[in-house]
């Protein structure tokens, strides 16, 4: 048995050896092949496959591509916020050194002062707990030529600071500055930077030098009911190397009746000199020489005093007075044409209607004259501003959105009826950081910086 066994064996293995294999791709037979679910599992895989080779590929692309050009970093950067190039700085060392850097500043400047926008000031009124007082600065999105509506944004809310009745908070190169009593309040909203002075007498303004790149503050020092035959005014000076100094400059005796507005490198204010309520004169204060003079004004323009209105109009002084008793429709606007002559040109203007508790601020980019509220519309009512133009005659409406408009703010700070406004036309965002200390480059908070929120 076990021979037949052994024999059959030898047959097939030596029929095995005589086979020729011939391998060819044939095609399989129906049942041979995948089905569809194997067929989806397998190209899962495939692509699968092919994208790591692609990453891989990309991330060696990656590798030889060159980076992006100095010049055109810093053109992207820019075109930030001033808010979002603060956070920047901690990105990389040469982000930080970009925005700080002087010629940044200035070209990040040069751009934002060709776009309009403006800055909405207020506080939650006098009578508030020193604790619980605030003062809220809120800016504009950018104006456009035909624009119905704006929206504006807290930039900054600055604790125990307030506004004294009819008070103004310009803004001066990017700068919005108060009276908060003894102090005298500079705060640059882009920066979210707040510096307190202190300042020796209740009239103070801000003013800039753009030659010698310097801020200083006029600060009155002296009353005229001193009878003394001279004022005495104090120059504060913020110095480009973060240095304060403080200069006395000495004038004839005047009466101030008007808040100071910034001009050109002059501040501006109107008063009566030498005698009361009978010489009506404009003083003007050189900020980059630090000497004032005296030019004489109609009598309207500064014989409602407090509610005289001061505008800077296309780079001039001028003042828009109206006949308090009657409805805020026709108005005369008289403008410095010659400093040095003291040569006024008049002009009478007719809105389409009547103004109720309005005033006006100033112009915008396009020289439009500003008419804004004196105070804060009560919640829920909605905040208008009206722009005048005074080669076509028309008056259009926008609506401000976003300013203390809801019932939860009002609440949260208390805030009342009838509270005051200061709304300061062109503001321009600014990168400049100041310091009354001794140190550089840093914000110190106490001796001379106030703390701040974050809206």
């Amino acid at each position: 048995m076990k021979r037949k066994e052994e024999a059959a064996k030898d047959r097939c293995c030596s029929s095995l050896e005589s086979i020729h294999l011939d391998l060819k791709l044939t095609r399989l037979p129906a049942k041979f092949l995948m089905k569809t679910h194997q067929k989806k599992l397998l190209c899962r895989v495939e692509s699968l496959v092919l994208l790591g080779t692609a990453i891989k590929r990309e991330d060696d692309q990656k590798d030889k591509l060159d980076p992006i050009p100095f010049d055109l970093e810093v053109e992207i950067l820019t075109r930030l916020p001033a808010k979002s190039l603060m956070k920047f700085q901690c990105v990389s060392k040469m982000w930080s050194f970009i925005i700080r850097s002087q010629r940044f500043v200035d070209s990040y400047y040069a751009l934002s002062s060709t776009r309009s926008r403006f800055t909405v000031t207020f506080s939650n009124g006098v009578f508030a707990e020193d604790d619980a007082r605030r003062l809220f600065i809120f800016s504009s999105s950018y104006e456009e030529e035909k624009s119905s509506s704006l929206v504006a944004k807290l930039d900054i809310t600055i604790p125990v600071v307030t506004m004294d009745y009819r008070s103004k908070c310009p803004s001066i190169h990017g700068f919005v500055s108060c009276c908060n009593g003894p102090q005298f309040i500079v705060c640059n909203p882009s920066t979210r930077q707040v510096i307190t002075l202190p300042i020796k007498g209740p009239r103070a303004s801000l003013g800039y030098d753009p030659v010698g790149e310097q801020f200083k503050v006029l600060n009155l020092v002296s009353s005229p009911d001193m009878y003394l035959g001279f004022l005495v005014h104090e120059v504060i000076t913020l110095g480009g190397g973060g240095e304060e100094s403080r200069n006395q400059v000495t004038t004839a005796p005047y009466y101030p009746v008007t808040k100071g507005l910034y001009i050109n490198g002059s501040i501006y204010h109107g008063a009566w000199a030498p005698r009361l309520r009978m010489d009506p004169v404009i003083v003007c204060f050189d900020v980059r020489y630090e000497s004032l003079s005296f030019i004489k004004a109609p009598r309207v323009v500064v014989v409602r005093e407090r509610e005289s209105i001061l505008i800077d109009y296309k780079g001039k002084l001028a003042s828009i007075a109206i006949n308090p008793y009657a409805p805020f429709q026709i108005f005369d606007l008289w403008i410095l044409e010659d400093v040095n002559k003291h040569d006024w040109s008049k002009q009478t203007f007719e809105l389409p209607f009547s103004l109720v508790n309005m005033t006006s601020p100033g112009t915008n980019k396009a020289g439009e004259i500003i008419f804004a509220p004196k105070t804060l519309p009560p919640t829920g009512q909605p905040f208008f501003i009206f722009y005048y133009n005074v080669e076509t005659k028309d008056l259009r409406r926008v609506s401000l959105h976003g300013i203390a408009d809801d019932k939860e703010f009002w609440r949260r700070y208390g805030l009342r009826h009838n509270m005051c406004v200061s709304i300061s036309p062109e503001h321009v965002e600014s990168l400049i950081l100041k310091d009354p200390g001794k140190k550089q480059g840093r914000e110190r908070l106490g001796e001379g910086v106030l703390p701040y929120y974050f809206p």
